[in-house]
């Protein structure tokens, strides 16, 4: 709104069962400045929904985090056709939650782009793209938020260059093309026989607002939120197995170094030395 490009009509998803909600309402907000809303998980071709978008008649389609694909009953409805934010340097990382797989692959820059749509996952034209530092100590909440707090500004400049007549598309390179799939729960197991890096990169990337990475302690779920990197310390014991506990953490050994559990979630409680020597399963 405040860059002067009104909506006439906001589009997104219904929530999953149980899902947690900690991002702003897009409907509250659309609610708010008067827009007409529709919560829809799945636009159908002849229903309801692609009869109110013809009705209007868009110049553009403006699409960001919607879940499901787009066919082109709907991508052709627009004069000037649909285009996506998607928070990743197409080609790599087509798909979903790209943020948390570079996270976990250990990336230190992550691109966002702006391209068009078509009934691909993320295969459009590229129009426009840029890229924020991930930093060491960025994790899954920090990169979303560093991405949120740039990323819009390159969509609304997309859009004054196509108000102002100015239209860029690159096609993708294909030999670039990675994809991942969404993240189900069990991807979060720890594999304690990974190196410590690899470890570490998985609990940053799962953290808070995220379900966490896990392991089990005495058959009880033991969600790790936060660890740090030991790099000076390597110990001749099974990896998993839990080498100390002070007050700065709980020594864990790895495939590689040992790495320090910083914050955690378990039901028995907190983990002190008659700890020492138990093995995470």
């Amino acid at each position: 709104m405040s860059a002067g490009f009104n909506p006439s009509l906001v589009i997104t998803n219904i929530p999953r069962e149980g899902e947690n909600i900690w991002y702003p309402s897009v409907i509250d907000l659309a609610v708010h400045h008067s827009i007409p809303a529709i919560k829809c998980n799945k636009i159908t071709d002849g229903g309801s929904i692609v009869e109110r978008i013809r009705d209007i008649a868009p110049d553009i389609l403006v699409v960001s985090s919607y879940r499901n694909i787009l066919g082109d009953y709907v991508l052709d409805l627009a004069k000037l056709g649909a285009i996506n934010l998607h928070m990743a340097p197409l080609p790599k990382y087509r798909g979903a939650h790209p943020e948390n797989w570079a996270l976990i692959n250990g990336e230190n820059q992550m691109g966002y782009t702006v391209h068009y749509l078509d009934e691909g996952i993320d295969t459009g034209d590229i129009i426009a793209q840029d890229s924020v530092s991930i930093l060491d100590e960025d994790d899954i909440l920090s990169l979303t938020f560093k991405l949120a707090s740039v990323a819009p500004k390159l969509l609304i400049k997309v859009l004054e260059d196509m108000q102002a007549g100015i239209i860029n598309r690159v096609s993708q390179d294909e030999s670039q093309a990675t994809y991942y799939p969404p993240r189900k729960p069990s991807d979060g197991y720890i594999d304690w026989s990974s190196i410590d890096t690899d470890i570490y990169n998985l609990v940053k990337g799962l953290t808070r607002p995220y379900p966490g990475a896990f392991t089990y302690l005495q058959g009880a779920k033991f969600i790790v939120w936060r660890t740090r990197l030991s790099p000076d310390r390597t110990y001749e014991s099974v990896p998993g197995t839990i080498i100390s506990s002070t007050s700065a953490g709980v020594l864990v050994s790895t495939g590689g170094n040992a790495i320090l559990i910083t914050d955690y979630q378990w039901s028995g409680g907190k983990i002190s030395k008659e700890f020492n020597g138990e093995t995470f399963e």
